[in-house]
């Protein structure tokens, strides 16, 4: 399946790299390549958009991520 997209060259690399950090799965090869095809975002200019200023995005509550890591269930 993987070979579908990509060439043998692109897959032994993608292999190569999997090896490397100690991973053995097909799933780390497939995510490896994966993100050797994804093309960077550009970035969304706001020079004319003055009233975008005004626009206030609340902070996120991170309490629910903080008892995962503390491993914990809110």
């Amino acid at each position: 399946m993987l070979l579908e997209k990509t060439s043998i060259h692109e897959l032994a690399e993608a292999v190569k790299q999997t090896l490397a950090i100690g991973a053995m799965s097909y799933d780390a090869v497939r995510v490896i390549l994966q993100n050797r095809q994804e093309r960077p975002v550009g970035l969304f200019c706001l020079d004319g958009r003055p009233h975008l200023k005004l626009v206030q995005v609340e902070a996120p509550d991170l309490d629910a991520y903080r008892a995962l890591v503390a491993g914990g269930a809110s």
